[in-house]
């Protein structure tokens, strides 16, 4: 059995796979969370291996990744880890695998880009 925050972590790989544009090999997003898990800003990159855009997402998809965000932030709380406050999740699409980068900044929220 997996743990908790690998369940989570291929839940959100696969939200992204379901909503990236149609050619996309690589999708990065980057997201700003509240030690709360109350707030939180997502920014969304696509590579179709030529070029790198950016895109947006309904706001109901935005709110299936703020909760599966915050239910992974306060999986890592109730392990004694620090609420983490950044996130890249990258997703390889043509092999299917996905990587998480946590960050603790004590403000991770940024006017313009995340990047």
């Amino acid at each position: 059995m997996e743990s908790k925050d690998i369940e989570i972590s291929k839940e959100i790989g696969q939200c992204l796979y379901s909503i990236a544009p149609e050619d996309t090999k690589i999708i990065l997003m980057i997201a700003a969370l509240s030690p709360e898990g109350d707030v939180s800003q997502f920014e969304f990159y696509s590579n179709n291996g030529i070029n790198e855009s950016d895109f947006s997402i309904s706001d109901s998809d935005t709110m299936k990744l703020h909760y599966l965000f915050k239910a992974h932030q306060r999986f890592m709380v109730s392990n004694n880890q620090p609420a983490w406050t950044r996130c890249e999740f990258t997703v390889n699409v043509d092999t299917s695998k996905f990587s998480m980068e946590l960050a603790y900044e004590e403000d991770a929220f940024r006017d313009g880009s995340l990047r």
